[in-house]
């Protein structure tokens, strides 16, 4: 006979998996599509029109963002089907996932213009990502770690949105009480 009753842990470990799909999602995506640009054939017919730089960065940004968004509204629109009682939740957690798929869409797209082949930018996307995984207390416990490298850890984005998407989540945490660190 069990001790205790049959229940799913979804709940606790649904924001890290949410943070980590955004997350390689995003970092991927942004280097993807800096690539795409940088080897297209029009791109040597960029320098010669009058647009700036910073038109063809924010595209790039709009164009990852949107595809980002549709993926959050899926995660969560599934998400709601498993866990009915976080239907008010879901619009602060959506807005959390946006800043922080931001945040890694430009690192993304920084990435994507420091690498000239697309094997090395996605290859450094995929390090980058499993480097800020494994200092996020998902894989390792943030506790078993030095305290100058867990004091480093706080600053991971991956740390940081996963913490307060977990917050808002799971303990209905008002955003006004996390508006610093987000």
């Amino acid at each position: 006979e069990k001790v205790s009753g049959e229940r799913t842990y979804l709940n606790y470990l649904f924001p890290a998996l949410l943070v980590l799909v955004i997350m390689f999602s995003t970092l991927l995506l942004g280097t993807t599509l800096v690539m795409i640009e940088k080897h297209s054939p029009a791109f040597v017919r960029n320098f010669f029109v009058p647009v700036s730089k910073f038109t063809f960065i924010t595209s790039i940004y709009f164009t990852n963002l949107v595809l980002i968004i549709i993926q959050i509204f899926v995660i969560l629109g599934i998400s709601l089907f498993f866990m009915k009682d976080a239907l008010g939740s879901l619009g602060v957690v959506a807005l959390i996932l946006f800043i922080g798929a931001s945040v890694f869409t430009f690192i993304g797209m920084v990435i994507g213009y420091m690498f000239m082949s697309e094997e090395t930018g996605t290859l450094a996307s995929i390090s980058l990502g499993s480097v800020l995984l494994l200092f996020s207390g998902v894989i390792l416990p943030l506790e078993a770690v030095s305290p100058l490298i867990r004091t480093i850890a706080g600053f991971n984005p991956f740390v940081l949105t996963e913490k307060l998407v977990r917050e808002v989540f799971l303990f209905g945490v008002p955003l006004s009480q996390n508006i610093v660190q987000l």
